[in-house]
């Protein structure tokens, strides 16, 4: 049978080596059927023309400027959906490097599972450098009661223990997706730009039934990711950081859950607001709070 067509949807703006690099990892994938879309969010920096130099198969989207994480993949969707008849999407950022077979065996895990309903997989992420540190081993464990949005196996070392929970209770954020999947999310939610949340409720949103995600141990990534130190803990960031912590919570919790959210979160709090402290940021402590408050909305 024909491999069905995996769309690769890819975000950048101003990264790019750090893009090159990533699409330099695609030129060994083993999957056969697959069309990366790279969505180059109002970079000054000449990666589309890089890209259509080095990669010419790869289809680069500009927009003018910046638009966030959630608008600029889906101007990846909305060219996916008009112009190309593919079977799965996936969202990848553009500092992770692939290994081979990580596409083949994904598709191969979802294409063979005996769940009909299990339509959202993802792959294993090591730190980038490492061969065994994880970074993410299938997700995020969420806590609705608590607030908590915990990287499942993040900085363990990998001894294989989580290879045998195929389906564990945790919300993925590198993932691919049927295209059904993508029809009942219909888009990223730009009002969780420009910080956070917007993958998690995207993948809530496309399996509203909670039905299993797959996690495929075997289908291995690198990713480079960020820390968010002192100088970009600012006001604005630690705002919309709580705002959309609080809107995000809301939206997918039950009753019960919000209401044990709301009466926990001044506890919840407690350590960023002492760590904030300590480092004289008090604008961050006030930021947070304002985002609190306006999340509730």
């Amino acid at each position: 049978m024909a491999s069905p067509l995996v769309v690769l949807v890819i975000l950048t703006c101003n990264q790019k080596q750090v893009t090159l690099d990533c699409l330099d990892s695609f030129t060994d994938c083993s999957y056969p059927n697959k069309q990366i879309v790279l969505v180059d969010n109002g970079s000054e920096d000449g990666v589309e023309a890089e890209v259509n130099r080095k990669f010419p198969s790869v289809i680069v989207l500009r927009n003018k400027k910046n638009i966030g994480a959630a608008g600029g993949r889906n101007t990846g969707i909305e060219y996916a959906l008009q112009h190309l008849d593919f079977t799965y999407i996936m969202f990848m950022d553009n500092d992770i490097v692939v290994s081979p077979d990580f596409l083949s065996r994904l598709v191969e895990g979802l294409e063979s599972c005996k769940n009909l309903l299990v339509e959202i997989a993802s792959p294993l992420l090591y730190q980038m450098g490492t061969d065994n540190i994880i970074d993410c081993a299938g997700g995020a464990m969420l806590n609705f009661y608590t607030g908590s949005t915990q990287t499942r196996g993040h900085g363990e070392v990998d001894n294989g223990q989580y290879n045998r929970e195929k389906f564990p209770e945790c919300v993925p954020t590198t993932v691919l997706m049927h295209r059904r999947a993508l029809e009942r999310a219909e888009r990223f939610d730009i009002s969780f730009d420009p910080y956070g949340y917007e993958d998690l409720d995207m993948v809530l949103r496309a399996n509203p039934e909670r039905n299993p995600f797959l996690f495929v141990p075997e289908a291995v990534v690198w990713h480079l990711g960020s820390k968010t130190g002192f100088s970009g803990y600012t006001a604005e960031y630690t705002r919309m950081k709580g705002q959309n912590m609080r809107r995000f919570f809301k939206r997918h919790s039950t009753r019960l859950q919000w209401l044990c959210f709301n009466l926990l979160l001044p506890f919840l709090s407690v350590k960023t607001i002492v760590r904030e402290l300590r480092r004289g940021n008090v604008k961050a402590i006030f930021g947070l709070i304002k985002g609190f408050l306006s999340g509730s909305k």
